[in-house]
């Protein structure tokens, strides 16, 4: 029997590890959402600190020198701290990440290419996310900033989900044995449109053209408005016509993939799952324009598109273990 790095007791306990920062990457990024939502983001005007507070300046002397200070960024207590919520809960995280990649590297039976990756992935991405975390404030929410800060942190909780199942999810109802289909280009392919797609809605978030269109599937009474092509970064109702167009793409393209996956017993539930998470989307993102964009379906919203990526990274790992022969002692 082959040994492999992730066969280690000591090791997989590392998984918990992962899963706990995975989680904690998660709410991060919504809560980054929720900021975003309800335009907190520059409620703190400096970086790291508030108001040149370690929190959110409360009591009265704070608040009173916070306006003697920042004469010109009136404070709002409340988004203050929705926006210094962030930035702990985010801080936190990449400890958890630096303590998980040191963890990765110092492990003696982890000395394999496959780990070190992982490990000094997640530091370098980790490096990135800081750095456009200080300029998201201090280039007053830029979209191009906005935006990478996003993906990076999409990156990372990817990464961090990728980790968790290569160090845990060995078992045999996650590896069944069933006869190899040529699926991994296929979901290669699924993981770029829905990245795409929510790169896409990345950029509807961080122009606020969500409601650029008020109702559907028309838009502003027309069923295709004109499009300023030239104008990708400024024209509202172009940006969000190009998620409306994306999403009819990434919804038709998966769900082929699902429906072919169906016959294949080893992918049935993520197969009913990805159909699942389809329905939910659309149907949110419709009620997120003809409900004006309230913050719950926004952010509900946000949070479909992250398992439906979550879920395209999943099946990804499973058909990679499953057609690797080098794994077959793992597969019953």
């Amino acid at each position: 029997m082959t040994h492999y790095w992730f066969v280690s007791t000591k090791y997989r306990r590392h998984s918990k590890l992962a899963l706990f920062t995975f989680a904690l990457a998660f709410v991060v990024i919504l809560l980054g959402a929720f900021t975003r939502l309800t335009h907190a983001g520059l409620s703190c005007p400096d970086w790291p600190n508030c108001y040149g507070f370690i929190t959110a300046p409360h009591t009265t002397s704070q608040m009173q020198q916070a306006a003697q200070n920042y004469p010109l960024t009136p404070l709002n207590v409340k988004k203050a701290w929705t926006e210094m919520t962030h930035r702990y809960v985010a801080g936190t995280e990449g400890l958890f990440i630096l303590f998980l990649s040191f963890s990765i590297l110092l492990t003696r039976q982890a000395k394999d290419t496959k780990s070190t990756l992982i490990a000094m992935g997640l530091m370098g991405l980790l490096c990135v996310q800081v750095t456009l975390g200080m300029l998201t404030v201090t280039e007053k929410l830029k979209p191009v900033i906005v935006l990478s800060h996003l993906l990076i942190g999409l990156s990372l909780l990817s990464m961090l989900w990728w980790a968790y199942l290569d160090l845990h999810l060995r078992d045999d109802s996650f590896l069944v044995k069933t006869p190899k289909l040529a699926l991994k280009p296929w979901l290669w392919l699924g993981f770029l449109v829905i990245a795409v797609q929510i790169t896409l809605g990345g950029w509807v978030s961080t122009h606020d053209a969500g409601l650029a269109c008020i109702d559907f599937p028309y838009c502003n009474g027309k069923l295709l408005p004109a499009m300023q092509w030239q104008a990708l970064n400024s024209d509202l109702i172009t940006i969000h016509m190009l998620h409306r167009m994306g999403a009819f793409v990434t919804a038709a393209y998966l769900s082929v993939l699902a429906l072919f996956m169906l016959d294949n017993r080893a992918f049935q539930s993520i197969s009913k799952l990805i159909l699942a998470l389809l329905a939910l989307q659309l149907t949110l993102g419709i009620l997120n324009i003809l409900w004006l964009r309230p913050v719950w379906i926004a952010l509900t919203h946000h949070t479909v598109a992250i398992l439906l990526l979550l879920t395209l990274i999943t099946t990804l790992v499973k058909a990679s273990y499953i057609s690797d022969t080098r794994h077959d002692f793992w597969i019953s």
